[in-house]
């Protein structure tokens, strides 16, 4: 169940970024975008400002993440960049309270860093008490790393928080893109039911950039 935990959030951080980095090859992909493009305001793309609705990242939660080791995993987005992931596990019903700390993404580096604030285990006060003294660290270093055998991602535990730079990744996916090349993001906020990605990349500058592609 604690390497489950790791999965659910190393997965979380991997769909904050559909709107660059999402491939639409199905239908799910495609309502995936949709479900994203309905949520930006003119406003705010005027600003920079990428919204990831709470019912986009569920859409992918949905779709890739509910298999035998992780059922009904479920995204709550809170203020203060807080988040609640949620899953089913052979102890029960698992929830985490999180916070963005950094994320990261321009040219020269990509991460994002999360740090768990709170792990409880539904109807078990018991559980969730031995919980509170288990850090990630120790967790990875007990269960095994879950992403030691994914390629061009690097996670790394330190207490509580999980660092993962995905780097290489973006490298070779979002930087080989003209656009990809263009676009920085310096913050993540959230608000409730919704995460805000705080770009270089106004809409009139979005316009351009596929214009000149």
């Amino acid at each position: 169940m604690l390497k489950k935990t790791i999965c659910v959030l190393v997965i979380l951080l991997f769909v904050i970024l559909p709107v660059a980095a999402a491939q639409i090859t199905d239908d799910s992909s495609l309502k995936l975008m949709q479900t994203v493009w309905k949520a930006q305001t003119i406003d705010g793309l005027d600003k920079g400002i990428w919204v990831i609705p709470e019912d986009a990242i569920n859409q992918y939660f949905v779709s890739h993440a509910d298999n035998d080791k992780v059922k009904n995993p479920t995204l709550k987005l809170l203020g203060d960049n807080k988040m609640l992931v949620a899953f089913d596990s052979s102890l029960g019903r698992v929830e985490l309270t999180c916070e963005i700390k950094q994320f990261i993404y321009n040219q020269t580096e990509s991460y994002a860093e999360v740090y768990v604030l709170k792990k409880d285990v539904a109807g078990k006060p018991f559980v969730s008490w031995m919980l509170k003294f288990i850090p990630l660290g120790a967790i990875a270093d007990l269960y095994g790393n879950p992403l030691k055998d994914v390629k061009q991602v690097d996670a790394k535990f330190s207490g509580n928080t999980l660092k993962v730079n995905f780097h290489p990744l973006v490298e070779k996916s979002l930087l080989s893109s003209d656009i990809g090349k263009k676009v920085t993001i310096s913050s993540i906020t959230t608000r409730q039911g919704a995460l805000e990605l705080h770009t270089n990349m106004k809409a009139a500058d979005l316009l351009g950039a596929m214009l000149a592609s």
